[in-house]
């Protein structure tokens, strides 16, 4: 096993005539135009990855992180940067030398092989590969020729060379932990998604690596399959102890499954923590916006020392805590956030919100509703809209049409500045790596 180590990591792809695309280098800063030529799609990735360690790279289509997978494992050449595994730079290696193993979205198996010599491949290829490099003895090549010539055969008439005796128990191995013993001898295209799926790990956790990549793995899934395959995979992480980078776009996937989530944005790491500290404590609005389902509600709010917030006709007074963080802002606007779960159906008062209700989600464990704000008075800026989206019990009745008052909870509110859009946190709180 090893840790992975990525340092200020670029890719930029050539620039074809005429791409519209280019115009994303108008957001780089000048030192990094001068690295970088063409499209840039990584942009100072710096991230390590602890030896064992679950780590989930997550964010919208597009945003880079397939790219950096392939990067790591070697099928894309850096533009900029230094990625180690273990103790070695794996810069200018091929994928073959890195000693890692990728399962891909699409599972990759070759349709004309059993299970059995899918998970056999990469385990013989490597045999091969070393016989190449070392033992070239014509005693050697004869093993192999009867191993592959005689591999049809009835199990009495084959022939088993020692490594072949030493392949064949490491498949039986892998297919006991998978459970698919008795897959082992059917061809891809009789076996279900599922069964596909933990042919593709079986095959990956063969080869023993140091390190296992895996790009979206699940999303060929239906929802009841994608979770049961979702805590097969995390069980046997925790059994191996491999070190994993497992790319996602779901973050339901990303919150259950990872040690910790990288979350990436337009080619750059936005924060790196754990699950529940990128819920409770987004470094900015992206984070919190991508994290939670539904997401996170904004509000724009006029902060007025000593420690009240308004917007119209609503008028909240903070707890003491925020006073003095938001000094600096006073007279000016905010961006106030609140998780669909901390907005309660309330009384009419001017602390709490008005709004009419769109439309009623009834999913028996929870009800969501879709509101749209009807606050006297209010201004709303560029970066917000009028909509809510609240979580209520499912014992409350609510209808389409009707208009509540929706109170915050006091101790639930998130502050982000308008024109950087980074989280503020009161100053008695932990201080995170980001607001170093």
């Amino acid at each position: 096993m090893a840790q992975v180590i990525l340092e200020n990591v670029y890719k930029s792809f050539p620039q074809r005539k005429g791409d519209a695309s280019a115009q994303v280098k108008d957001n780089i800063n000048k030192s990094d135009a001068a690295r970088t030529e063409g499209v840039s799609v990584l942009r100072r990735i710096n991230l390590t990855v602890a030896d064992g360690e679950f780590m989930v790279l997550v964010g919208p289509s597009g945003c880079g992180k397939s790219t950096l997978l392939r990067l790591i494992a070697g099928l894309e050449t850096m533009t900029g940067g230094n990625i180690s595994v273990g103790d070695k730079l794996v810069n200018d290696l091929p994928p073959k030398e890195r000693d890692i193993a990728m399962v891909f979205q699409n599972y990759a198996l070759y349709p004309h092989m059993t299970v059995y010599d899918n998970i056999a491949f990469g385990l013989r290829r490597r045999s091969l590969d070393n016989l190449e490099d070392g033992d070239k003895s014509n005693s050697s090549f004869v093993e192999n020729f009867l191993v592959s010539a005689t591999r049809k055969l009835p199990k009495g008439l084959r022939y088993l060379s020692e490594k072949e005796k030493s392949i064949d128990q490491q498949v039986k191995n892998v297919a006991q932990l998978l459970q698919i013993e008795a897959l082992l001898k059917r061809l891809p295209k009789q076996l279900s998604g599922g069964q596909r799926q933990r042919v593709a790990l079986g095959r990956a956790i063969a080869r023993n690596p140091q390190v296992f990549l895996m790009d979206e793995p699940l999303s060929n899934l239906d929802a009841k399959l994608r979770a049961e395959t979702r805590a097969q995979i995390v069980k046997l992480q925790r059994q191996l102890g491999t070190t994993t980078i497992y790319v996602t776009h779901d973050q339901t996937e990303a919150m259950t499954m990872g040690d910790r989530i990288a979350i990436l944005n337009q080619g750059q790491l936005q924060q790196v923590a754990p699950p529940l500290e990128l819920y409770n404590r987004p470094a900015n609005r992206f984070v919190a916006e991508f994290i939670g389902s539904p997401p996170m509600n904004f509000i724009p709010v006029k902060f007025q020392a000593p420690q009240i917030i308004t917007n119209g006709d609503f008028r909240m007074t903070l707890p003491e805590i925020w006073g003095a963080t938001l000094q600096k802002y006073d007279g000016k606007t905010v961006i106030l956030g609140i998780r669909p779960e901390h907005l309660i159906v309330g009384v009419p008062a001017t602390k709490n919100l008005p709004a009419q209700v769109d439309l009623v989600e009834n999913l028996g464990n929870d009800t969501y509703l879709s509101t749209q704000l009807i606050i006297p008075g209010f201004q709303r800026q560029s970066f917000s809209n009028t909509s809510l989206q609240v979580r209520i019990p499912p014992d409350r009745s609510i209808k389409m049409g009707e208009q509540i008052w929706l109170s915050l909870t006091p101790e639930k509110l998130h502050f982000f500045d308008p024109e950087t859009e980074l989280a503020i946190y009161p100053k008695t709180s932990p201080t995170l790596p980001f607001e170093k």
